[in-house]
């Protein structure tokens, strides 16, 4: 690999900790919120703001700043199929103690979506995840106990829109601001 491909360490000045997201219009925001926001509460822990909620497809890490045009037009290749997800579980995950809302059936368009961007970052030189992709959505982070059982939820997301994401560290958490967004 070229070693201006790579990513720099996230010590240096110079970087974005980015990430490849399905991202949620307010109304969706809205129906997350009304749908799972009672289990998140009721989860202890700290409930992710609304403002966040997203579907990550690929998280990237630091990367240089110079190579966000790159990531766009790897975007900009991307096409987002007719599809949608259904997120009908709520699953606590000890070990990154959170809860999030998952998918007992994701459509199969969503983990072809995802596949074609993680091979597509890979070709072009970007540190991608070895594990198999689980598509979901964090409502709530550390989350040290199992959370009372919910009633049956499901919410159903259309995919529409897929983001370029920066993750911004904060006093309250990470703040996730959209970089670039392309919709269907």
């Amino acid at each position: 690999m070229n070693a201006t491909l790579a990513p720099i360490a996230k010590d240096e000045p110079s970087h974005r900790r980015v990430f490849f997201a399905l991202w949620p219009d307010a109304a969706l925001r809205t129906e997350l919120l009304a749908t799972f926001g009672a289990a998140a509460e009721g989860a202890g822990g700290r409930p992710v703001p609304a403002t966040n909620l997203h579907v990550t497809l690929e998280f990237l890490g630091a990367v240089a700043e110079a190579r966000q045009g790159e990531l766009e037009a790897l975007g900009e290749r991307i096409e987002i199929p007719a599809a949608e997800l259904v997120l009908d579980t709520v699953d606590w995950w000890p070990r990154p103690a959170l809860l999030a809302a998952g998918s007992r059936a994701p459509a199969q368009a969503l983990i072809d979506l995802q596949a074609a961007l993680r091979r597509l970052l890979a070709n072009a030189g970007f540190r991608v995840d070895a594990r198999a992709y689980r598509p979901h959505v964090t409502l709530a982070r550390k989350v040290t106990r199992q959370p009372p059982a919910a009633p049956l939820a499901r919410v159903s997301w259309p995919i529409r829109e897929l983001a370029l994401v920066e993750s911004l560290p904060g006093a309250d958490g990470s703040r996730y601001a959209p970089l670039a967004s392309w919709t269907r």
